[in-house]
């Protein structure tokens, strides 16, 4: 399934997604939204409804994801799980986070919420006991939860970049965040295609407006049809010139201090480019990039519990 515009709203097959905290509580490296490089950094709830409110008028997904960094550290984050509901854009919500601080979360977090994604990094998995208890709270309320285990990343950017404009236009049209994947981001106003093209260019200090790559979110009759151009355009964004899409090379997982994030990204595209990889991607747009450790399974509690829309 594509893009399609039904009944004046452009429908996508996947979701969208909102940043509520822009730093985390791990620093791993070539973390694909530079968390570890930012310091203390939340959105403000008021935006966000907002912003989606406004959205909705004209977008249709699957469901909205919440993201970071790590989402849980906002201290108003129930607040903006039921304003993403009320603004109607999608049926439901989901918070993806590394897991650490899900312990403490309480009994309107969960009831908020219809899908939790855990990410699992070696060395940082939760004792049983921890794990025994938000898979209750889960079933309680009908929460549906996926785990995924990472033991690799991918170089997800680089400081230098290409004026290469063959290679940045491959690795634009492979990018699997932007075309498998479909990670649209919300961020102040402006619909993005990808997160990475709102925080790069916030961390390596390009000049260019940040928003530049992003597509102004208005209540026009014609925005529908601009969104949908913008969706299905070709060019490569500004921030394509720094970003390795899905083409990074394969780096064992491991964390970092703000201190030292960027140092590894201290080469050029060409450099941090996994050459055979881009090939495959330009064959199999959806091949298996290579950093799992073991397979994800959502943890489904038993339709009787599962909350409804």
């Amino acid at each position: 399934m594509t893009y399609r515009m039904v009944n004046g709203k452009v429908e996508t097959p996947e979701g969208c997604e909102i940043n509520v905290a822009y730093h985390c509580n791990l620093g791993c490296a070539s973390c694909s939204h530079l968390s570890p490089a930012f310091r203390r950094s939340l959105a403000e709830p008021e935006t966000i409804a907002r912003d989606l409110a406004l959205l909705a008028r004209s977008f249709r997904a699957q469901f909205v994801k919440v993201l970071g960094g790590e989402p849980l550290l906002h201290p108003r984050l129930v607040e903006i799980l039921h304003s993403i509901r009320a603004a109607g854009i999608a049926p439901r919500v989901l918070v993806c986070t590394n897991g650490l601080l899900l312990p403490r979360m309480g009994e309107d977090f969960w009831a908020a919420v219809d899908e939790v994604e855990i990410s699992v990094y070696p060395g940082r998995e939760l004792p049983e006991e921890a794990r025994a208890r938000i898979l209750g709270h889960a079933e309680d309320h009908g929460v549906t939860l996926t785990v995924n285990h990472y033991s690799h990343f991918r170089y997800s950017y680089s400081e230098h970049g290409t004026d290469d404009e063959q290679l940045i236009r491959r690795i634009h049209a492979t990018c699997q965040i932007a075309h498998v994947w479909r990670c649209h981001t919300v961020y102040e106003g402006h619909f993005f295609t990808c997160p990475q093209s709102v925080f790069i260019p916030q961390i390596i200090g390009d000049p260019q407006d940040i928003r530049a790559d992003g597509l102004r979110i208005t209540d026009d009759p014609g925005f529908a049809e601009r969104l949908l151009a913008h969706l299905r355009s070709p060019q490569p964004l500004r921030a394509c010139r720094n970003c390795m899409g899905s083409a990074g090379r394969r780096m064992p997982h491991q964390q970092r201090t703000r201190r030292d994030f960027r140092i590894p990204q201290q080469h050029t595209t060409e450099e941090l480019a996994d050459r055979r990889f881009l090939a495959l991607l330009e064959t199999v747009p959806d091949a298996d990039d290579g950093c799992a450790s073991a397979e994800s399974a959502p943890l489904l509690p038993s339709p009787s519990l599962r909350k409804r829309s």
